[in-house]
Formats: C-alpha cells, sequence, structure tokens
C-alpha cells in the first residue's frame, strides 16, 4: 500500500531509485527517500492511498477484448450489407421485369 500510494501521488517516481520501500515481517516502511520533498507521514499515506481508492488510475482495455468487440461489430456490418445486397437484387429484379413488360418482352 506504500508504494502505491506514493506512486499515486508521485506518479513520475522511480520505486527502485527514488524510494524504497521494505517490510520486515513487522509491517512495511520507507527504507530509503530521494525524493525533493519530506518522507510522507502516515496520515499522508494513508491520505493518498484512499484518494487512489476513489480514483483508480486508468487502466487501458485488453487487446483480446477489444479485437473480439471489433469482429463483432465486423460481422453484424457484413451481415447487414448481405441482407442489403439481397433485398437490392430484389428489387432490380422486379424492375427488370417490369420494364420488360413494358417493352412487350419476356423475361428470359
Amino acid at each position: 500500500m506504500i508504494a502505491e500510494a506514493i506512486m499515486f501521488k508521485y506518479p513520475s517516481a522511480d520505486p527502485t531509485r527514488d524510494f524504497i520501500v521494505r517490510n520486515d515481517g513487522e509491517g512495511s516502511y520507507i527504507a530509503e527517500w530521494n525524493l525533493r520533498s519530506p518522507i510522507p507521514t502516515q496520515k499522508e499515506l494513508e491520505t493518498w492511498w484512499e484518494e487512489l481508492q476513489k480514483n483508480p488510475p486508468y487502466e487501458p482495455p485488453d487487446q483480446v477484448e477489444v479485437l473480439a468487440q471489433e469482429l463483432s461489430q465486423e460481422k453484424l456490418a457484413r451481415k447487414q450489407l448481405e441482407e442489403l445486397n439481397k433485398t437490392l437484387g430484389s428489387e432490380l429484379s422486379d424492375i427488370k421485369l417490369s420494364l420488360l413488360s413494358l417493352k412487350g418482352e419476356s423475361a428470359e
């Protein structure tokens, strides 16, 4: 929790260089602090943690889910185009028959 709270407050900090959090079996603590600000108090860490819980960082969507959604939309669009093509083909056939009947010819 400490490292996440610090990263919330200092998002560009490097947790291997700017600060080090350790846990020697009796709880986590800040072992090293190399940022140009005072070492945060327990109260500050708790406040940052609570803010982090209210405003979690943006996580991009899973690529597999995005691709699956795009594929599903593409399949739906293709089906709609096939239905439209079938309808237009039928209407075109009806128009051809009407033209032929107006000319007095029979459909072949």
